[in-house]
C-alpha cells in the first residue's frame, strides 16, 4: 500500500470525524464484498480493501457508525488512507461521467 497516514478525516452533517486504516480493514472483514451477490450497478464508487471491493459509503458507515455526507467525501477519505478507489462505469458514465461525482469542490 502507498505510504499514507493511519488516519483521515471526513465530514458528516457539518461535523468532522476521524477514520483509521484499522477501522476500515475491520469493517471490510464484516461486510460482504461488493463483487459477490450484493453487487449493484446503481453504485459507482468502490474501495479495494485486501482482496474485496466494498462500496465506499457502506465501508465508512460500517467502520465508524456514521454516514458520510456524500460519496465524494467517502472516496476521498478512503483514498487518503491509501486504499485504491475504483469506479464502476458503463454507457453514458464512460462518456460524460456523473455530474455530482465529477464536479470540482
Amino acid at each position: 500500500m502507498r505510504n499514507k497516514p493511519d488516519t483521515a478525516e471526513f465530514v458528516s452533517g457539518g461535523t468532522r470525524h476521524i477514520i483509521t486504516r484499522a477501522q476500515v480493514e475491520a469493517a471490510a472483514s464484516r461486510l460482504t464484498a461488493a463483487h459477490s451477490a450484493t453487487f449493484s450497478q446503481n453504485r459507482e464508487w468502490y474501495a479495494l480493501v485486501g482482496t474485496g471491493l466494498h462500496y465506499v459509503l457502506d465501508l465508512i458507515a460500517e467502520a465508524t457508525g456514521i454516514n458520510p455526507s456524500d460519496v465524494r467525501t467517502a472516496r476521498l477519505a478512503l483514498d487518503a488512507l491509501g486504499f485504491p478507489i475504483v469506479c464502476w462505469a458503463w454507457g453514458d458514465l464512460l462518456k460524460a461521467g456523473h455530474s455530482s461525482h465529477t464536479a470540482s469542490a
